[in-house]
């Protein structure tokens, strides 16, 4: 009866007072007449007109007239802001911006802690991009990112307090992962303020992780992003190939690696054949300054500029076809001869030399002694390696010491 008696009283109230506010304590949901309202409210107002019915404090609009029920905070309420209150809503989605961030900061942390624990096993999942996938309803390429981002993070305070904060975005933040370190984060956040995400985006480009924001930018290291429309049925190929190479390398390639990889096979022609052929791998598709040993590579009618350590890579198994300026062509060479190219394929089995890494496909030729240390072109100093191990040397991401019979690889700790 004490129910009733309450109910009854709330809606007369309801019913005699149009702009009044009315408590309701905590509990089960409450009914005032005949609607039912969640119990998270805290007070129903009625304004303006008698055709809307707001409840206010994260509580659900419902229309007399049939509209569907939205929340009171996300409504443009000209009848209690004012038309032209534009400050009003510039105040609100700066305040999402800022909790968005801070969302995103709190899930980078927390995303760290579910990869140490290795979550997914928990929960019979087989990867943590599966858990992503599952969980947080992430993309593939959505949920590599995400996982990259809190990675860096973690040995990124001043970004990720920048990020908690509000001060800077997830997709600004995302951009200079790309190239802070923890000596010059500061000065990365700094350079970033004030700027949208197309102007993080070209702050970051042409520079290379380590670099400051005022370092001289490096065309080579600009990233080119393709995008791909595929069938099903050439996305599945695609899968598939990847599943083959990550396979044959014994790790998971990214995405640089594995296109490389897969032009690579293209490019190759007769594959093993070739290569037991003793032919260089790498013929007439750079271009490098005798001067300053830029180097350009062709690609179907463009020359796009490529880093040193790509053109070093590239000298290791290389075939010379002398200055393009003079009237008449030199005679072509390559460092290491046929006859020692075939007999160090043969040698190291027609696969990467690299422990672990089990692909025959884009095998190159590596001097162990760089030419630039005096390194001999004999096949004591010559090994093979598939094309993304070769690189990751170059890149300095991949130690390669010893002799051919005594082969010393270490990765970074």
């Amino acid at each position: 009866m004490l129910i009733s008696v309450k109910s009854a009283l709330l809606f007369v109230m309801a019913s005699y007072s149009r702009c009044g506010a009315i408590s309701a304590s905590r509990g089960p949901n409450r009914r005032v007449g005949s609607r039912r309202w969640p119990r998270k409210s805290a007070c129903y107002r009625c304004c303006m007109s008698v055709q809307n019915c707001v409840m206010e404090q994260g509580g659900m609009v419902r229309r007399a007239d049939g509209a569907a029920p939205t929340w009171a905070g996300e409504v443009a309420s000209t009848e209690r802001r004012g038309e032209n209150d534009w400050q009003s809503v510039d105040r609100a989605l700066r305040t999402i911006a800022r909790r968005r961030a801070g969302l995103d900061a709190e899930e980078a942390r927390w995303l760290r802690e579910a990869e140490a624990l290795q979550i997914w096993e928990e929960l019979g999942m087989v990867s943590m991009s599966d858990y992503l996938e599952r969980v947080l309803m992430y993309a593939p390429r959505t949920a590599q990112e995400r996982m990259r981002v809190a990675r860096a993070l973690g040995t990124l305070p001043r970004l990720a307090e920048a990020l908690g904060g509000g001060e800077l975005s997830f997709s600004a933040v995302r951009e200079l992962t790309r190239v802070a370190i923890p000596s010059n984060e500061q000065a990365w956040i700094a350079a970033a303020q004030g700027k949208n995400l197309r102007e993080v985006e070209e702050l970051v480009a042409d520079h290379r992780p380590g670099d400051g924001p005022e370092d001289p930018k490096d065309p080579a290291a600009r990233r080119h992003v393709v995008r791909l429309e595929l069938s099903a049925e050439t996305f599945a190929l695609l899968r598939q190939a990847r599943q083959v190479l990550d396979d044959e390398h014994g790790t998971g390639l990214s995405e640089d690696q594995l296109v490389a990889a897969l032009c690579g096979a293209v490019l190759d022609g007769d594959g093993a054949a070739a290569d037991a052929g003793g032919r260089a791998k790498f013929q007439i598709s750079l271009t490098v300054c005798e001067r300053c040993n830029q180097g350009w590579q062709h690609g179907a009618g463009a020359q796009i500029a490529i880093g040193a350590d790509a053109v070093d890579r590239a000298c290791c198994d290389a075939q010379h076809i002398g200055s393009i300026d003079g009237e008449a062509p030199e005679r072509a060479y390559q460092d290491v001869s046929p006859s020692v190219r075939r007999f160090v394929w043969h040698r190291d089995g027609g696969r990467c030399r690299v422990p672990g890494c089990r692909s025959s496909r884009g095998l190159e030729v590596h001097h162990i002694v760089h030419r630039a240390d005096d390194g001999g072109h004999d096949a004591s100093n010559v090994c093979l390696l598939c094309s993304s191990c070769h690189q990751a040397h170059h890149a300095g991401t991949l130690m390669i010491r010893g002799t051919a019979t005594e082969l010393e690889v270490r990765r970074p700790a």
